[in-house]
């Protein structure tokens, strides 16, 4: 292989960043396969609703076809109205809490990745989980847990906050705990919970807990708008929702219990609230946790030595509270990787210098978004009553 031009380009990783990555790449012509570690595209229910920004969709609009693009914006929702603040027994405190931007419109994640997978087919390999890599002057060798490889000029680590990747290239950067934990469920729609979630979003303190809540509205229906707009790309039945995240404080029990019954926790923890939130929750149809506290890279990433493998989105910048941060910032990382990618296809640049500038400007970007995201944390986390 050489050093101008692409060929094969290998993706650790087919979350919301490597499956943009992968389609923008497809689209100009330039061989990719994405390897992911999951057997099936919804074996696990990574949250629920996100808020893509402005800048997250002008991304999106730089690496998607104009069906899929379409799609993705039919099934989005609006983030409009106020932000609302409650304490515990619904006593409203404010009208302007702070929340997804303006400009943000909600995804419901899977429907999302749904959407981000049309048209990839067999270049999306489910059930391959990289276990390890070997770079050589030339080439990237990815070797994978059930014994198979592949052999590209580039492999990108897209791959997650615990990126297989990431930990071989940069063996330094560890993780730690976070003080932020709890559980999240997924209540359907109506009109009496609606009410609580009139605009952007709300935030409920209690004592010893913090509670949020985000409405997930769907334009169209997933299921029908793909059958008109995007008829091979098959949508799951999903109804609008609110989404509700319950923290919980650092210190709590339930931390060091992963295998108890993330409802019965939140209902413990919510004793003495209102009851329509206590319904609220009852009337969930899909919940998570607990488990044991999100984690976080424990320093920042610094620049590498230039390579043929690089890392996007949360392998590179893990974020949390981010109100949808994390996922714009992967978008906007697929969008500039596959401009370097593409210039670098086109013989503009040399593929390393190409990836190294992309780097640069990734790094940059990424640790901007985790500084932001760790200061926005500060207001979730809940004080042990």
């Amino acid at each position: 292989m050489s050093d101008r031009g692409v060929g094969r380009v290998l993706i650790a990783g087919a979350g919301l960043g490597g499956l943009a990555l992968a389609q923008a790449l497809d689209a100009a012509g330039i061989e990719v396969e994405v390897f992911e570690a999951d057997a099936d595209a919804e074996a696990r229910a990574q949250g629920y609703r996100i808020g893509l920004r402005e800048y997250g969709w002008e991304a999106l609009r730089a690496c998607l076809p104009e069906r899929l693009y379409r799609l993705a914006e039919a099934t989005s929702g609006d983030l409009e109205g106020p932000g609302l603040l409650f304490d515990e027994r619904l006593t409203l405190l404010s009208r302007d809490l702070e929340g997804p931007s303006p400009d943000s419109r909600a995804v419901d994640r899977q429907v999302f990745r749904h959407v981000l997978m049309g048209g990839l087919g067999r270049r999306v390999r489910l059930g391959r989980r990289l276990r390890s890599y070997e770079e050589d002057h030339d080439a990237v060798r990815a070797r994978f847990a059930d014994g198979t490889e592949a052999v590209g000029s580039v492999l990108i680590g897209a791959d997650g906050g615990n990126s297989a990747v990431r930990r071989q290239l940069l063996p330094h950067i560890g993780m730690e705990d976070s003080a932020l934990g709890g559980v999240m469920g997924r209540t359907p729609m109506s009109d009496r919970f609606r009410r609580l979630v009139p605009g952007r979003g709300t935030m409920i303190k209690g004592p010893g807990a913090t509670l949020m809540l985000g409405r997930m509205e769907f334009a169209r229906p997933p299921a029908e708008a793909a059958a008109e707009l995007a008829p091979d790309v098959p949508l799951p039945a999903r109804e609008s929702y609110i989404r509700w995240v319950l923290m919980i404080p650092p210190d709590h029990p339930a931390f060091g219990e992963p295998g108890r019954d993330g409802r019965e926790v939140a209902l413990e923890l919510l004793a003495g609230w209102d009851p329509e939130i206590h319904e609220l929750i009852r009337a969930a149809d899909l919940y998570l946790g607990p488990g044991g506290r999100a984690r976080m890279l424990d320093q920042p990433l610094g620049a590498w030595p230039q390579s043929r493998v690089t890392l996007l989105g949360d392998a590179a910048h893990l974020t949390l509270a981010s109100g949808g941060n994390g996922a714009n910032t992967a978008l906007e990382d697929a969008r500039r990787l596959a401009a370097a990618l593409v210039a670098a296809d086109h013989g503009e640049l040399e593929l390393l210098p190409a990836l190294a500038e992309y780097q640069a400007g990734m790094l940059e970007r990424g640790n901007a978004a985790v500084a932001l995201s760790k200061e926005a944390l500060k207001r979730f986390v809940p004080v042990p009553s």
